[in-house]
């Protein structure tokens, strides 16, 4: 537990002095909230619930996609190799990289929910609706957040480790029902969205922040995709650790 608490608060010291992985994965979201879908609110006063699940994950994707950027860093003044040639647990490295990316994410979904809240946006679930949302949104962060870890060690360039995460965060986030329904696409793109995990995070947190009832079906669908996920991609890094 130390070693974890000594990790997190050495990956949060480099994150705050660097502010702008923060701010500059955040921007994206924002203009998506502010933007987009206050325009479409004009027509439709249900749209910014309906958007926010997709708005959500999009955060996740852009901060928690980007958070392994950090071992460029710490490989650069030497930190990393004292990390990695040090007694400490594979699996300590491991979830302190969750835990910083979910402060990461964390601040900028803060910041969603509260503006979204401001544009009339309602729990329709209420409390429990909320607990679940922030059980799915942690699943999800850590199993992003592992697989960026994952290619920053596998990638040994950074700038090859931008251009993947950005190469893919978009499409991952247009071929999934963030901006609409599967029902209302054609029918080949119903299939390639059905084999996004994050089709399903979205389609739950939709059901959560739009309708009076949780599909409870649903939601531990969505749960279970992340975790076992997060967990694969784990195991896989944990292993490459061991190697270096």
């Amino acid at each position: 537990m130390i070693e974890i608490t000594n990790l997190v608060w050495r990956s949060l010291k480099w994150r705050f002095q660097n502010p702008v992985t923060i701010v500059m994965t955040m921007i994206q979201p924002l203009m998506w909230l502010l933007l987009f879908a206050n325009l479409f609110s004009a027509s439709n006063n249900n749209y910014m619930s309906f958007i926010l699940a997709g708005i959500l994950v999009m955060a996740i994707l852009f901060s928690s996609g980007m958070s392994g950027i950090a071992n460029y860093s710490t490989r650069e003044n030497g930190s990393y190799y004292r990390v990695i040639i040090s007694p400490t647990k594979r699996t300590s490295i491991i979830i302190a990289h969750m835990i910083d990316a979910m402060v990461l994410s964390g601040i900028q979904i803060m910041v969603l929910l509260v503006l979204s809240f401001l544009f009339g946006v309602r729990f329709e679930t209420g409390i429990i609706g909320i607990l679940s949302i922030c059980v799915l949104l942690v699943a999800t962060i850590a199993f992003v957040s592992t697989f960026s870890y994952l290619l920053s060690i596998v990638i040994s360039d950074e700038n090859g480790f931008i251009a993947v995460v950005n190469t893919f965060t978009l499409p991952l986030f247009f071929l999934s029902t963030a901006l609409m329904t599967k029902e209302s696409m054609p029918k080949i793109f119903r299939i390639i969205v059905s084999f996004n995990p994050f089709t399903y995070v979205v389609d739950s947190l939709r059901n959560i922040l739009t309708d009076n009832a949780i599909h409870w079906q649903l939601y531990a669908l969505s749960v279970g995709i992340v975790v076992i996920l997060a967990i694969l991609f784990s195991v896989i890094t944990s292993k490459k650790l061991k190697m270096n």
